[in-house]
């Protein structure tokens, strides 16, 4: 069956308004994600097909706590298993009318669509493949020391259904990314660094810019002798990637508001109070054009729009699912996603990102004596009950009397306590990028797409 068909969108209103003759609230997730994913390599190459995955899970609200169930089967016998399954479970848990009452939102029947130029589909295998060797080719005639380039090329179409009593929507999602990365070595000593674009969109959104593959064998190069740093305090610029992950990370999961039902963030304390520099504004939407981790609805049928975390310094508010909005009493915001239909909901991040300021980059080097510029992050990690914080990067430039000297060190690793950090932000730049090749999961598991970016940022920080 497909999703956006009348046939099948009429057996999902069916068992929602079936479901509802005995539960306070009922919905339905339908998804099916396909895709393909080719990496060419200096002495191999592989093109595979991404496993397919196909299902439904239906939600149901007892009054006090949701109930679920899930099957593989999109058909009118997997609708009427997981239903009796659902109403069994009822019976068996309790229905409370007088206790949590759920909005369903309003009345709205919509298709969505991720615009296509090039359907992926259409491109055949021995083109793909072929364009990523030309680049694996270009890696390797740019610098002689690179003794091994990757090209790797993905593509994934998600198409999800979401119904309940006053919504039908269904959206047609479409994500193309390519990345690259070089290996390079001198003596004894070899380096790896990355770049790459990930875009909503089809086979048109596959190519990665000339000048990022030429920065990408400038700096790996410049990394094959570069020392560590002396470890200290010092003023940094973080490039607009480095100021993404800490955007992400600063004000990541410990925004996700089913943290605060944990007790496990200390950063509801913050709520209402100043937690950053007044410059600093930071946002969490799903709704950017064309950004990878775009959508129109989340996975319990809020439609996307932004929401902003920080404003001129002051933490507004957290991300929020369902189930924490309401039982903590917050507006909900589009931020309910699920690894799967298998897997649990969860508040989780989109797009993640720092607002523009009025700063240029020339400006903020031209401001420090004696600091470094940070770009090239590789992970981070943080401690939303804690709230401390680590980022790590392949890439620090000196800055020495308001210029930089060229030299670089390696890898660049920074700590600290997140409020320390964002309060010690003097300058943001006035131009906003996004990125974001990677996934993030909630602790160990769940996955879902997300990027992250910001303007280039001016702070204090402790690297070592």
């Amino acid at each position: 069956m497909i999703l956006d068909t009348p046939l099948f969108k009429s057996l999902a209103k069916d068992v929602v308004y079936e479901l509802e003759g005995l539960f306070p609230y009922a919905s339905l997730l339908a998804t099916e994600n396909l895709g393909e994913r080719l990496t060419v390599q200096t002495r191999q190459q592989q093109a595979e097909q991404l496993d397919p995955v196909r299902g439904i899970v239906l939600s149901v609200f007892n009054g006090r706590y949701f109930l679920e169930a899930a099957t593989s089967k999109m058909t009118e016998e997997g609708f009427k298993e997981i239903s009796r399954k659902l109403m069994e479970m009822g019976k068996d848990q309790g229905v409370f009318y007088d206790s949590l009452a759920i909005d369903p939102g309003p009345r709205m029947e919509k298709n969505f669509f991720v615009a296509c130029q090039k359907d992926p589909e259409s491109i055949p295998l021995k083109e793909k493949i072929e364009a990523c060797r030309t680049i694996k080719d270009q890696l390797h005639q740019k610098d002689h020391r690179i003794v091994q380039a990757t090209c790797q090329y993905a593509h994934v179409r998600s198409r999800e259904l979401f119904i309940n009593r006053h919504k039908v929507l269904f959206q047609d999602l479409r994500r193309t990314q390519m990345a690259a990365l070089v290996v390079m070595r001198e003596g004894d000593r070899s380096v790896n660094l990355h770049t790459g674009q990930s875009l909503q969109g089809g086979y048109e959104q596959a190519f990665i810019p000339e000048n990022k593959l030429e920065k990408l064998v400038e700096d790996c190069g410049k990394l094959l002798d570069a020392p560590r740093l002396k470890p200290g305090t010092y003023t940094c610029i973080f490039s607009p990637e480095f100021a993404g992950i800490f955007a992400h990370e600063a004000f990541g999961h410990g925004m996700e508001t089913d943290m605060f039902l944990k007790k496990r963030a200390r950063g509801e304390d913050y709520l209402g109070g100043p937690v950053a520099s007044p410059l600093v504004n930071m946002f969490d939407s799903p709704a950017l054009p064309g950004q990878a981790a775009s959508f129109f609805f989340d996975h319990e049928g809020e439609p996307a729009r932004e929401t902003q975390i920080i404003e001129k310094g002051i933490l507004r508010r957290g991300l929020t699912d369902l189930n924490s909005a309401m039982r903590l009493g917050l507006v909900r915001s589009a931020n309910g996603r699920r690894e799967s239909f298998e897997r649990k909901v969860y508040a989780r991040m989109t797009n993640t990102y720092f607002g523009p300021g009025e700063d240029t980059f020339e400006d903020m080097v031209h401001s420090i004596k004696d600091g470094f510029f940070l770009e090239h992050p590789s992970n981070g990690m943080e401690d939303p009950k804690g709230w401390g914080i680590q980022l790590e990067g392949y890439y620090a430039e000196e800055i020495k009397n308001g210029r930089l000297t060229g030299r670089v060190f390696t890898p660049v690793i920074v700590t600290g306590y997140v409020p320390d950090l964002l309060q010690s932000i003097t300058m943001v730049g006035n131009v906003v990028e996004i990125s974001g090749l990677g996934m993030c999961g909630k602790g160990h598991k769940e996955w879902v797409k997300v990027t992250d970016g910001g303007p280039f940022l001016k702070l204090r920080a402790r690297l070592a």
